[in-house]
């Protein structure tokens, strides 16, 4: 035995999967049941990020992925799953696969908007949020204005998304990703105050959302607040993502002991990680092996190769980061163009841009001293 894992708490969805998992057992040729179970399964990977609901919810489809044409709701589920594991190649596959038998299926559109999206294929995500329109126009303009943040019209986003505001109760299913989306377009256009209002709103409205958390730590982590931080993640330790974002607030508290502890926890888990050939958080392992490790050509490895899959804003920052402790301000270049091309002023992001563009004049003030001397 190597571990003892916590029980899941009796909540809500907890509960739900329990009884769909013991209605599938009873009728175990019912796809609707096992397509709902996945469903829930991917619902509650979303709030806790524990990996292993993402293999119960293929588990749950897999004898209809095993037929020759599988329900395009199956591919979709599994396009989910895929996208989770950043194997996105395959999960695009699944969409297209799904929307050529389901032309119309908004879940297959959304998903693909993202994937796109975090490629950085931003014509090709908005004109699968456009396909959105007939179904679900609040749906369709939060899609958009997520992808129009970071290709060049985030001003643009921030309007749009406080137009649709007005059209999502508080109770509605949508709010809480329109509160993160607002939130994140906030910080991007260095609107700090809105950001924090957006970001508490969220987490009233989803407090255990395990990727609202992250985002509200690194935003209190810019603002030297590491205590809030302490008190947000002290119980979340089996979170990666969160036990990172804690020990970085315990290094800028001071608190070695914890420190120390957690560093070791979280080198182990992303060597467990190599092992296995999972390079989901290779962003992660940048930061960790940039900030916790100060190792930063390490870290810078990690960012490159990380930018290869993915290209968010906080991809760019790692990415940017490292090359500065590396002095190595080349190795930017791709980060610093997508910045550039973004057109976001978050004010971390331009003070990165700031130091790597004093890198690059010093070069060239050194390489005309140097062609100044060798002519004379």
């Amino acid at each position: 035995m190597l571990e003892t894992l916590p029980p899941r708490a009796h909540d809500a969805l907890n509960s739900t999967i329990a009884s769909l998992q013991a209605a599938l057992a009873a009728d175990g040729h019912s796809f609707d049941l096992a397509a709902e179970l996945a469903k829930r399964h991917l619902e509650r990977f979303r709030r806790d990020q524990d990996p292993r609901d993402l293999g119960q919810a293929e588990a749950a489809i897999e004898p209809w992925l095993r037929q020759p044409n599988p329900p395009p709701r199956a591919l979709v589920l599994r396009a989910r799953v895929r996208q989770s594991n950043h194997l996105f190649a395959s999960a695009l596959d699944d969409l297209e696969h799904s929307i050529r038998a389901q032309p119309d299926n908004p879940d297959a559109w959304l998903i693909r908007a993202s994937i796109l999206q975090v490629q950085g294929h931003y014509l090709e995500a908005k004109q699968s949020c456009g396909r959105l329109i007939l179904t679900n126009t609040v749906i369709a303009g939060i899609c958009l204005a997520n992808v129009a943040s970071v290709s060049g019209m985030a001003d643009q986003a921030y309007l749009l998304l406080q137009r649709l505001a007005a059209q999502i109760a508080p109770k509605d299913s949508l709010y809480p990703w329109l509160l993160v989306s607002q939130a994140e377009t906030a910080v991007w256009t260095g609107r700090q105050t809105d950001a924090e209002k957006f970001f508490r709103n969220a987490l009233a409205a989803n407090p255990r959302d395990a990727y609202l958390r992250a985002a509200w730590a690194d935003f209190l982590l810019d603002q030297n607040r590491p205590r809030e931080v302490l008190a947000l993640l002290a119980g979340d330790i089996r979170n990666d993502n969160l036990l990172l974002r804690l020990a970085l607030a315990e290094k800028q508290a001071g608190l070695n002991a914890d420190l120390a502890r957690h560093v070791d926890d979280l080198g182990s888990r992303f060597a467990a990680s190599a092992e296995r050939g999972d390079r989901v958080h290779m962003r992660e392992e940048a930061i960790f092996n940039l900030k916790l490790l100060n190792d930063p050509e390490k870290a810078l490895n990690l960012a490159e190769a990380n930018w290869q899959v993915q290209k968010e804003v906080a991809d760019c920052r790692i990415l940017m980061e490292a090359a500065i402790a590396a002095r190595q301000p080349a190795r930017a270049a791709p980060a610093m163009i997508w910045l550039k091309t973004a057109r976001l002023r978050t004010p971390a992001l331009m003070r990165l841009e700031a130091r790597l563009a004093s890198f690059f004049l010093e070069a060239d003030l050194a390489l005309q001293a140097t062609r100044s001397v060798s002519s004379a």
